[in-house]
């Protein structure tokens, strides 16, 4: 069966956050470039963040890491950059490593705000971090694994930069097709649609995947999107992958028919729009969709099993509230700060649902116990295990996330579950 989740996931990040990570990094409105490269804080002064640092007058701390030897990036620059970009906690949420680097226009807004200002400060050749205070970054909205009011850590890698070759003149995207206003069926909930193309094949049932060509228009604007180089778009029926106006439509559809629908706000992106000005707040959505045929239901996953089942008085409770219950006792010495240590986990909710699971990804972590890597209740925790040791604890979110805990992506306490396959004592003097 095609990956139909996958190409679900790729249009919504599409749709929601305009190719934000992974294709490009989004514009999230026009970007301020300096005035030149000597920026100065807001006071005036020359800013001095932290050694090799500076801060510009927007907030922008740049951190040169190695300087470049050949041409300064310019405004209206072909760029290509490499880039690696985590959260204040260390989380990598996206990069361009063992890929292709990214590529855009310096300063034309097609890329964050404060890649557009620090990237200009950059050689070709040049290694640097970026420190992006949200309003150079993504503001206040959450963009997948974003949160709202993020400061973003990138480290980037000035691969070239080229004067913008002469283009030839782009084409105006084409509008939807016009439809008389007479013409739209209108249903109970406010979609209106009209049959451009008539099939005769089966009608999707809630639970099946379709598979489906389409274009979207912002009503009275532009064209915002279309299936990504020719490959359609597949989904799982009444399950809300796209949007609630494309379930209700596609069950009114046959294989083979062509519709145009438009969807009023409720059904869209409703009142926040995209939250990049791609589709605005309260916008009405034009598309025309084809479906091309229909997949049968996906398999439905194997639920993970729970959590080893543990009394509450069987937990050791440590003073910081930690709750710590020794499944499977280890060998040799106990773990100790610096050591570096090999583990597979688990992470499940409070009510036992499992996150997350090292065993998903095919290989161990690594962590040096005591670093504040994992947050300060897994150091708590791991203090108290050895090699070949299994261990259950559950984690409040400060203990979880430390300082981050107000910014944390889940409620209420964690359960852990790890497993000690190595421990590499420290080396002592």
């Amino acid at each position: 069966m095609k990956n139909y989740q996958n190409n679900a996931q790729l249009w919504k990040r599409f749709l929601l956050w305009a190719l934000l990570l992974g294709l490009a990094l989004a514009a999230c409105g026009p970007a301020v470039p300096p005035e030149d490269a000597d920026s100065t804080t807001p006071s005036g002064e020359e800013g001095e963040a932290e050694s090799g640092s500076r801060v510009t007058a927007s907030g922008l701390e740049y951190i040169e890491i190695e300087e470049g030897t050949g041409q300064q990036a310019m405004s209206g620059d072909l760029v290509s950059v490499h880039y690696t970009g985590t959260l204040e906690d260390g989380t990598e949420f996206d990069s361009s490593e063992g890929g292709d680097p990214i590529q855009f226009v310096l300063g034309q807004g097609s890329v964050i705000p404060g890649w557009d200002e620090g990237i200009a400060l950059m050689r070709v050749g040049g290694k640097a971090e970026l420190v992006i205070p949200p309003a150079l970054g993504y503001g206040d909205q959450d963009y997948g694994p974003i949160p709202g009011g993020s400061t973003l850590y990138f480290d980037v890698e000035l691969v070239s930069a080229e004067p913008t070759p002469t283009a030839v003149p782009t084409p105006t995207p084409e509008p939807p097709t016009l439809v008389d206003p007479q013409d739209y069926t209108t249903t109970d909930s406010g979609l209106k649609y009209y049959f451009l193309e008539e099939g005769d094949g089966e009608t999707p049932a809630l639970g099946e995947v379709a598979s489906v060509n389409f274009a979207g228009w912002v009503e009275g604007g532009s064209k915002f999107g279309d299936s990504q180089d020719g490959v359609p778009l597949e989904f799982v029926v009444g399950e809300g992958q796209i949007l609630p106006g494309w379930d209700e439509m596609v069950q009114l559809m046959q294989v083979g028919d062509v519709v145009q629908f438009v969807l009023p706000p409720e059904l869209g992106l409703g009142a926040e729009g995209s939250g990049n000005g791609v589709i605005p707040p309260n916008a009405t959505l034009i598309f025309e969709m084809e479906l091309i045929e229909i997949l049968p239901p996906p398999p439905t996953p194997t639920p993970a099993p729970p959590p080893v089942s543990v009394d509450e008085s069987e937990y050791t409770v440590t003073d910081s509230g930690l709750q710590f219950f020794m499944i499977t006792e280890g060998s040799g010495e106990l773990i100790a700060s610096g050591d570096l240590v090999t583990l597979h986990y688990k992470m499940f909710d409070d009510d036992g649902s499992q996150l997350e699971t090292s065993y998903d990804f095919g290989q161990p972590v690594q962590l040096v116990a005591g670093s504040g890597q994992a947050g300060p209740g897994w150091d708590e925790a791991l203090l108290m295990m050895s090699s070949s040791g299994k261990a259950q604890f559950v984690l409040t979110p400060e203990l979880a996330y430390g300082e981050q805990a107000a910014n944390a992506p889940t409620e209420g306490n964690l359960i852990f579950e790890i497993e000690i396959l190595d421990v590499v004592k420290a080396e002592t003097e």
